[in-house]
């Protein structure tokens, strides 16, 4: 449910309304803006001067509740939408904004839900909607049910419930205000999946990413947020979790773990609870340590698996350990030795981002990197010679077809 206001301007003297006649607004009443993503988290507005068209959200600075949507339609008529349940100061913002619209537009009136009202009774509406909001937290609000915050969409915990119910209900609405404050004052990422495609039809896979040291809003388990196309959820193929390192002003990413994994690398006593369906996980070193362990083995039985193939060892390494690793040229690579019998030699093989290979050459420690390295120029210049061939096959082709 939702109060909804119109300010609709006089046709003959219309008043252009561009980002700064909102900045101006928004400034002298004390506000911050921004825009709703898919997720319904907050962002910066870039679009420049022009709003028409476009929601926003603004809301108080001092206190973080739901905030209240702003939209200007091609007309340059204003919508403005006061969502329930609300916060006292959503309320206050709410009116005091529309006072402040009609004021600069030079207007009288305005209308909610389709009917006419002065700026004179705008204290008795304001009441009204209180006393609603009052009885609205108390009876609608349940245990699950999503708010959408000014800042961060926050799923309501069996708790808050319990205190709704025992609390004064003159005291209901300043509980609300203060839950979701402290919630969206936390300053953390929200972990929203990104959805890719391979172009084949009904096969989707969900990243989602966490950069290290980054305080994120986790999900317990995988979900589409509200504004994701919900029919997608079943038909994708796996969820991932990508480890983003942030170097020399640069973000990379060091590792994609299944998502299930990954929730077994978090230390749960350490990760506090947002609200009933997120946790707040910050990627540290003994998070890092057990993703770089997860990442090593993962490398290890692709080699292993790699040897397997008839056209190399045609069989599992005997033994396999992985030894050191370095990056070059944005190319990460880890080296390992194998051994294709347990009393046979130590033999190089690699695993990186150019490919997994081995020549059968015999490990030895104190080259190993350079060693590595060579591996890592052969396999481009192999890449290279393929992509050239498939070059001039193409070329070939469309020749024919001339």
């Amino acid at each position: 449910m939702s109060v909804v206001v119109n300010i609709n301007q006089d046709s003959n003297k219309k008043k252009k309304i561009t980002l700064k006649e909102l900045e101006e607004i928004v400034n002298s009443e004390q506000l911050y803006y921004g825009v709703p993503n898919q997720a319904y988290c907050l962002e910066n507005y870039t679009g420049g001067k022009e709003i028409r068209n476009q929601l926003f959200v603004l809301f108080s600075r001092k206190t973080y509740g739901r905030g209240i949507s702003f939209f200007v339609d091609d007309d340059y008529n204003i919508e403005l939408v006061l969502n329930y349940p609300a916060t006292n100061t959503d309320i206050e913002v709410f009116y005091h904004f529309i006072k402040s619209c009609c004021e600069n537009l030079e207007l009288e009136t305005f209308l909610q839900e389709g009917e006419e009202y002065s700026l004179r009774q705008i204290e008795d509406l304001k009441q009204e909607v209180k006393t609603f909001n009052q009885k609205y937290i108390r009876q609608e609000l349940k245990e699950g049910l999503t708010i959408f915050g000014c800042i961060y969409p926050i799923t309501i915990e069996k708790n808050f419930i319990k205190s709704v119910h025992i609390i004064l209900p003159e005291r209901v609405t300043d509980l609300f205000e203060l839950y979701l404050d402290k919630k969206q004052k936390q300053d953390c990422y929200f972990a929203k999946p990104i959805i890719y495609t391979n172009n084949q039809e009904d096969s989707y896979y969900a990243r989602y990413a966490l950069t290290e040291d980054v305080p994120s809003i986790f999900p317990l388990e995988p979900y589409l947020p509200f504004g994701y196309k919900q029919d997608y959820f079943k038909k994708i193929k796996s969820w991932n979790v990508a480890i983003i390192e942030p170097k020399n002003q640069e973000f990379k990413m060091i590792a994609e773990i299944p998502f299930a994994d990954f929730k077994k690398m978090i230390d749960k006593k350490k990760c506090p609870a947002f609200d009933a369906k997120h946790i707040i996980v910050t990627v540290d070193k003994n998070i890092l340590k057990k993703v770089e362990n997860d990442k090593i083995q993962r490398a290890k039985e692709n080699l292993s698996e790699w040897l397997s193939d008839f056209r190399e060892l045609g069989h599992k390494p005997a033994k396999i350990e992985y030894t050191n690793s370095f990056e070059e040229e944005k190319i990460s690579c880890m080296i390992f030795k194998y051994k294709k019998t347990l009393l046979g030699k130590w033999m190089l093989g690699i695993v990186s981002d150019s490919g997994t290979f081995s020549e059968g050459q015999e490990y030895h420690k104190e080259t190993e990197i350079e060693d590595a390295k060579k591996i890592i120029k052969l396999l481009k210049e192999i890449w290279q010679r393929q992509a050239k061939e498939l070059e001039q096959k193409n070329k070939k082709i469309n020749k024919e077809n001339l």
